[in-house]
């Protein structure tokens, strides 16, 4: 099958729509359209279901869909490997994360690695937890920085270091000077959260049962910054890793208390690689020089922190 039809054929796929595709491609929506046409007469089945509201892969398409896209990555691959042979180390390295490694950890690392390599680019997306095992199988992105969890199938863990999920708050909070938390005790003050509570749903589900207690959010957010600004203004105690906060901690303008229980206590963040995957030269330095940043970064936040009391602003 010529390249070019296949390229119609991921972008259709991608975009949800033929005219969508078409304009990302800069061509007529007859040609795509025609293209497609060709490769499912060729194929000798449907490979798009259309609707009023645009087309989506048939199970048919979506076998298809993975061949394409794992040739193409192959392809990015040995183009990388073959570079690297002159000692020239170039490619894309796509990388799916936590929004909170996103904002305090990987900017520091891509620069790092850029300085070094400045041949190599980078595609770093924050994912929805919903969506990071289709993230991960797709093909389209070489690794995860993620929380490790075994729901996660069909990924390799790398390298990981552990944190914990606790509640955040300023220092002048009642419960600052505490060592650790349950999410009981924290049950009377008001709270800040995270739209997606995927993580701490299932534990306050458990934490709650017997005594039908429940934590209220005063304010809920999709937004990590946001949720910063919140917290430091004392409406409420955030329930985060501190890696999103580390500056806010180290300065002693916020208090990161560790949750008791063990689903949230004993926490792993890892480096997820999708199993089988040809890692290109890149990823793998990417990899590499992750792993050393997350040894560093796990010391930085052992690290005791400079508490100081401020007043309400």
């Amino acid at each position: 099958m010529h390249a070019a039809v296949l390229r119609y054929f991921d972008h259709v796929a991608r975009h949800g729509s033929i005219r969508k595709a078409a304009d990302a491609l800069s061509v007529a929506s007859s040609a795509v359209n025609r293209q497609i046409l060709r490769l499912e007469d060729e194929m000798g089945v449907a490979l798009f279901e259309r609707g009023r509201s645009g087309v989506r892969p048939t199970a048919a398409g979506e076998l298809l869909l993975r061949h394409v896209r794992e040739t193409q990555n192959e392809y990015q691959r040995t183009r990388a490997e073959i570079a690297s042979l002159g000692g020239t180390v170039s490619g894309d390295v796509r990388i799916i994360s936590l929004e909170s490694m996103l904002v305090r950890f990987l900017p520091q690392v891509v620069d790092e690695v850029s300085a070094r390599h400045p041949k190599v680019t980078f595609t770093v997306l924050a994912v929805h937890p919903s969506e990071i095992g289709e993230a991960l199988r797709s093909g389209d992105n070489d690794f995860g920085v993620l929380f490790v969890d075994a729901r996660h199938r069909g990924v390799d863990v790398i390298a990981e270091f552990p944190t914990s999920v606790g509640a955040l708050m300023r220092p002048d909070h009642p419960l600052a000077g505490r060592k650790s938390l349950t999410l009981t005790e924290c049950v009377g003050h008001p709270v800040v959260m995270l739209q997606d509570r995927w993580l701490l749903d299932a534990i306050m589900a458990m934490e709650f049962s017997g005594s039908g207690a429940r934590l209220s959010p005063r304010v809920v957010s999709n937004s990590i910054e946001f949720m910063r600004q919140v917290i430091r203004s004392g409406l409420g105690i955030g329930f985060f890793t501190p890696i999103g906060f580390i500056e806010e901690i180290r300065r002693g303008e916020l208090v990161h208390v560790p949750l008791a229980e063990p689903g949230l206590a004993q926490s792993r963040i890892g480096i997820l690689v999708p199993r089988y995957r040809r890692l290109s030269p890149p990823a793998r330095l990417m990899i590499n020089h992750i792993s050393e940043r997350l040894g560093a970064f796990a010391d930085f936040l052992a690290a005791p922190p400079r508490r100081r009391r401020r007043g309400r602003s």
